[in-house]
């Protein structure tokens, strides 16, 4: 039995759809990190006081902004989050 095999004309235009698509799912993984960070602002702004860290200084403010930076950015990359950056994906990995 003959089979054809299909042969890739131009073998750069996968590499560059590969790479398309990388850089899709950083942004949209960036994005939902943005997101998360900016939704564990507002929530540890909603607590009642400094229910969770005693002191209110400046250098109090820095820590919690990176402590939510770091937590938004390690929950996007865990893949189970929230799953925006993987909607976010979906919907416009087509448009490339």
């Amino acid at each position: 039995m003959n089979t054809i095999r299909q042969i890739d004309i131009n073998p750069g235009e996968n590499v560059l759809k590969n790479t398309e698509n990388r850089e899709l799912k950083d942004a949209c993984q960036g994005f939902e990190a943005i997101f998360l960070k900016n939704l564990l602002k507002n929530m540890r702004s909603s607590l009642p006081g400094e229910a969770l860290f005693e002191t209110d200084n400046h250098g109090m403010d820095i820590y919690k902004s990176m402590y939510d930076e770091y937590l938004g950015e390690a929950l996007s990359k865990q893949g189970d989050s929230i799953g925006l950056g993987r909607f976010l994906y979906e919907e416009l990995k087509e448009s490339i």
